[in-house]
């Protein structure tokens, strides 16, 4: 494909490039194994990380990147970890002891999204065996460890899909609004369907109960403010205040992690929308589940039927407008007529941009939890040789 486009262009003046909506060589970012070894390389070179002792079991729950004949080093590690919680030897998981008492773990396919192909075990390690054995042994898979006391709302579990682009200058932004998506059923640990512990739309959508207590089991972050502020008064938490520095700082660092592998051969008029995924547990911690290449753009209901035109038209504002300009440009933000249906400013926020030397990152000493109450206690020490 970029082979022909760059045919193409080579006949184009530098302003009539064709634009491609997709930069190379984005798999350290955008595939599960990719990601966790991204980042697991990332925070062991890089010098504010390394100095705070900021690892990747920071960012994402206790992963391994495992092969099917389940005798590789990785595969060797997961045992240790497994059998650590079997053992109830919490102290040596990184993962919070109260998300590992029931030795809960996933198991998902390195390349594929919308909730396909994962697999969750409770305490099982002979079935986690066996299912990775009858996968073609080339194959690579992750074993992650499920977080057990996820944040709920109203009783159901949920996630937090938000949006950034990455362009070919260099620059990385985040969409100022994303929006919450609910499963069909109420959290259980006990429970073994895909309904009520995965909440991809792509999902949901073929459940029998889909629907049933959202449109499009869908939430508007002014819905999850309220519902924060009802449900727990005396933590005073705040989506923007609490929420989103965090969910900033893990999207940064996604792309810290890549960022000198993407595009190179420096074509210009390029970019990569983002789909992003993070869960919130119940101490209000958050965890990036996974980031996605081409993100669901359906619309399940009214309100994502208004926030997607909204957010395109701010993606072609940065990404298409500089490349090929408006035949009848929008007069200047901020100068609409009352009648508009407008923002004042471009939704996407520019996070970094190592040009400009901007860099929104907060620092890695700050605390992962956003109350300071809700830390958890280690658990008790053991004797090392046990």
């Amino acid at each position: 494909m970029y082979m022909s486009i760059d045919k193409a262009n080579a006949n184009r003046s530098a302003e009539n490039h064709i634009v491609i909506n997709h930069l190379e060589n984005i798999n350290g970012m955008c595939t599960k194994t990719g990601l966790i070894k991204s980042l697991t390389r990332f925070y062991k070179s890089a010098l504010e990380p390394t100095a705070c002792k900021y690892t990747v079991h920071d960012s994402v729950p206790s992963t391994f990147v495992v092969l099917p004949n389940c005798n590789d080093a990785e595969y060797q590690s997961f045992l240790k970890h497994f059998n650590y919680l079997d053992k109830k030897l919490f102290r040596r998981e990184k993962v919070p002891a109260k998300h590992c008492g029931d030795n809960i773990w996933l198991i998902k396919p390195a390349a594929m999204n919308q909730g396909k192909g994962i697999e969750i075990f409770r305490n099982d390690l002979a079935g986690m065996k066996k299912f990775l054995e009858s996968k073609p042994q080339n194959s690579y898979w992750v074993v992650q460890k499920y977080i057990e006391k996820p944040l709920l709302y109203e009783g159901r579990k949920f996630d937090i899909r938000m949006w950034a682009v990455m362009t070919c200058k260099g620059e990385f932004y985040f969409y100022k609004h994303g929006y919450i998506r609910t499963s069909s059923d109420f959290y259980s640990l006990d429970s073994k369907t895909n309904y009520v512990h995965l909440t991809n739309n792509c999902l949901q959508q073929f459940g029998d109960k889909y629907g049933a207590f959202e449109e499009g089991n869908t939430i508007e972050f002014p819905i999850f403010k309220q519902y924060l502020k009802q449900k727990f008064p005396e933590y005073d938490i705040d989506l923007d205040k609490h929420i989103m520095g965090r969910i900033k700082d893990l999207m940064i660092d996604s792309y810290l992690a890549v960022k000198s592998e993407l595009n190179p051969n420096k074509r210009k008029n390029c970019f990569e929308l983002l789909g992003y995924d993070f869960l919130i547990d119940e101490d209000f911690r958050v965890w990036l589940i996974e980031v996605n290449t081409n993100p669901y753009l359906g619309v399940p209901n009214n309100f994502i039927k208004g926030l997607l035109p909204k957010m395109i038209n701010d993606l072609l504002e940065i990404v298409l407008d500089p490349c090929i300009k408006p035949a009848n440009p929008l007069p200047p933000r901020g100068i609409f007529p009352a009648s508009y249906s407008v923002e004042i400013e471009n939704q996407f926020e520019l996070l970094y941009d190592e040009k400009r030397k901007i860099n929104k990152r907060r620092s890695y000493a700050e605390s992962i939890y956003p109350i300071a109450e809700l830390i958890p206690v280690p658990p008790v020490a053991f004797p090392l040789n046990k």
